[in-house]
């Protein structure tokens, strides 16, 4: 089948992916969404527009422009199309991958170019915009969320939600859909601009007035808040194929930037957010997670998960210490093991006090001594029972400990036990002349 020709082929893609609306947003997927009537992704807009349309757009400003939209899709696809034909720039619209016969994706790569080659065959020239003129089908009011509105204004939705003048001006701008020269020029006549910090009102100012310096500084602030977020134990919030912040990432630019806090306050801020993944923390939190669990376990006493995901996320966030909760630790396994509990108390540990009793259970029950602790049942009574009459730091007799292990059913089973035997065997028949 011949290709269908260029306008064709582009007025079935806008079909496909929007029903020729300008105005189209997609769905969020992993951080970014599709804009404008040909579905372009966010994080594609920038460089795009820059090089398509002569001037970089934000995705909202791209929604909104529609001379944008057309210019750049004609200069993307229109080398898809000279390089690949029809069908794979359908395929690289689509995927990313020129071959228009792969199966993966929801639909599958090759059904969307099926139905996009489908779709072209219903052309009768309608006009696209562009070059073509007209401008399709007329713009609808672009639908983002809340949280990209109020960015596009320079505020965080947190800020305006904060006061109840910012709301009010927020919602008549939202409605008027003003623009952001607009919003900054009645914000500063505001009360709430009159009563807010320096760092603030030098932040909304700088966006307006020098977006160059401001996106530097903005870039340096993500780049410091990344690193911090490592450290506390958040993990990389930079997606390193789209080069796109996380949410929390962005936030705390933001708070720096903006609200100037200090280093401490979001350490503290971000460290409150540290979780376990996989079964570890990483970072600082990761570091207080590993002492814990190796605290806890030296000592006998199993605590949960989230005990040990709480409290390393206090650590870093500078709610408590490990000092405090090595204390804690320490006073709960000195209650356990009382016998030993000046000791424990003193900062010995109890699988140290232990050690007598791990050998004794090693050797008797020929075990390996790293797979005996303080959770072995031998171990755990002989740590835990209390003498009569014992001073204090002892716990069961040696002897006494040794005698019970030999009547465990695995020590019948040992090398020990079978040479005890023997040996008894032999001295019997020595005391009745059998043997000699």
């Amino acid at each position: 089948m011949a290709d269908p020709g260029f306008e064709a082929f582009l007025w079935a893609l806008t079909q496909q992916e929007s029903g020729g609306n300008y105005g189209a947003v997609g769905v969020w997927v992993k951080g970014d969404r599709a804009y404008g009537r040909y579905q372009v992704m966010g994080a594609n807009v920038g460089p795009w527009t820059a090089k398509y349309y002569g001037r970089r757009l934000t995705p909202q400003q791209f929604l909104a422009n529609r001379a944008a939209q057309d210019a750049v899709v004609r200069g993307v696809l229109g080398g898809y199309y000279k390089k690949y034909g029809a069908r794979g720039a359908a395929a690289m619209w689509y995927s990313g991958q020129p071959n228009p016969n792969k199966t993966y994706g929801n639909p599958p790569v090759y059904k969307y170019v099926n139905s996009v080659l489908s779709r072209a065959a219903e052309y009768s020239g309608q006009s696209l915009g562009g070059s073509s003129g007209g401008g399709g089908t007329a713009a609808v009011a672009p639908k983002l969320d809340r949280t990209e509105l109020a960015e596009s204004y320079g505020l965080s939705s947190a800020l305006i939600n904060s006061s109840g003048e910012l709301r009010s001006l927020f919602e008549k701008a939202v409605s008027g859909s003003w623009s952001a020269a607009r919003f900054q020029a009645s914000l500063k006549n505001t009360k709430w601009w009159k009563t807010q910090s320096d760092t603030l009102r030098k932040y909304i100012t700088l966006r307006f007035t020098d977006p160059a310096t401001w996106k530097q500084q903005r870039t340096a602030a993500l780049v410091a808040m990344n690193a911090l977020a490592v450290k506390v134990g958040l993990g990389d919030q930079i997606n390193r194929k789209t080069g796109r912040a996380s949410q929390l990432l962005i936030s705390a630019a933001y708070n720096l930037q903006a609200l100037g806090w200090s280093e401490a306050r979001l350490k503290e801020w971000m460290g409150s957010k540290a979780v376990a993944k996989d079964g570890y923390m990483q970072g600082e939190a990761g570091e207080v997670w590993d002492k814990l669990h190796e605290l806890a376990y030296v000592n006998g006493l199993r605590y949960s998960s989230t005990w040990f995901e709480t409290n390393a996320r206090a650590v870093v966030a500078g709610r408590t210490t490990v000092q405090t909760l090595e204390d804690f630790i320490r006073k709960a396994a000195a209650a356990r093991y009382s016998a030993f509990g000046e000791q424990i108390r003193a900062g010995m540990n109890a699988m140290d006090l232990a050690a007598p009793y791990i050998k004794a259970t090693a050797g008797l029950l020929e075990l390996p001594e790293t797979d005996i602790d303080l959770f072995n049942a031998h171990v755990a009574k002989a740590m835990t029972v209390k003498q009569p009459g014992a001073e204090a730091g002892t716990g069961m007799p040696l002897w006494q400990f040794e005698n019970e292990l030999r009547n465990d059913p695995l020590w019948r089973k040992t090398n020990n036990a079978r040479e005890g035997l023997m040996s008894v065997a032999r001295q019997v028949a020595k005391d009745f002349g059998l043997a000699w």
